[in-house]
């Protein structure tokens, strides 16, 4: 098991001192649980910004399978306008993406339900940061949650940086690593950062891989560091637990690091 992390008090008011503000433009998306639907099969939420190559807002809603991790229709439902003339604000956006989700999550009844089980605080899910403070809160990520009630046997969720197949070339990424990010040896040749999301059991022994990337899509923009934000489960009525893990992806961007979520879906047994 990884050693947990732990913030001393220098730490903690470096931290703490982080300004978020939507006046200052920074590609880190906030997060909005959606919830899951009756019977568990479905998990939603939204992830939204403002881009930091233009001032223009932008919403993304991911509603997943969760017996298959897939997105329902193969993609998620995404309002962007990356364009240098665009205007649209993070609330126009947002609106926009909510419409077109209206009809998916009223087909499967999805709406607030399940709860929180862990959570990194030092994440910050419901703020957009600005993008000079990424830096700071990617290198304080960690890559461990322990959940502190629920109805599996949990004791920890644990991921792992690995290398994966990828068709973009992500030298750079590499090369921009810092001391403080996961080394990864081998060749990287065709390669990027990806990762495996691990269960771990009351006896510390991993008992599921939850997700293990055989690939990286080039949606992530060749990735500079994975972490864990927070998960969530649901039981739904005579079924097993369902969980939604969301793993922070970093990335360089325009102006600096960009922040993104990834749910990770599936079964707690």
């Amino acid at each position: 098991m990884m050693a947990r992390y732990r913030v001393g008090s220098a730490g903690l008011a470096m931290l703490l001192s982080i300004i978020f503000s939507t006046a200052q433009a920074g590609d880190a998306a906030a997060r909005r649980i959606i919830g899951f639907s009756p019977d568990g099969k479905y998990f939603a939420f939204e992830q939204y910004g403002e881009l930091d190559a233009a001032v223009s807002g932008w919403s993304q809603i991911d509603i997943i399978d969760t017996s298959t991790d897939e997105f329902v229709g193969g993609k998620p439902i995404l309002v962007l306008d990356d364009s240098e003339e665009a205007t649209k604000t993070v609330e126009q956006a947002r609106a926009e993406a909510a419409k077109q989700a209206a009809p998916i999550l009223a087909k499967y009844a999805i709406a607030e339900r399940g709860k929180r089980t862990a959570s990194d605080r030092f994440t910050f899910p419901d703020d957009e940061v600005g993008y000079n403070d990424i830096p700071r809160l990617e290198q304080a990520a960690q890559k461990w949650l322990s959940p502190f009630y629920g109805e599996t046997r949990i004791s920890t969720i644990q991921l792992d940086e690995i290398l994966a197949v990828s068709k973009a070339d992500c030298s750079a990424s590499f090369d921009d690593a810092k001391p403080s990010d996961q080394v990864l040896p081998g060749d990287k040749t065709g390669k990027a950062r990806g990762f495996r999301l691990s269960l771990q059991g009351q006896d510390g022994k991993p008992f599921k891989v939850l997700h293990e990337d055989k690939t990286v899509p080039g949606s992530r923009n060749c990735p500079t560091s994975y972490s864990l934000s927070e998960s969530y489960e649901y039981t739904p009525p005579g079924k097993p637990t369902v969980l939604a893990v969301l793993v922070q992806r970093f990335s360089q961007g325009f102006e600096g690091r960009d922040r993104r979520f990834i749910a990770v879906t599936g079964q707690a047994h």
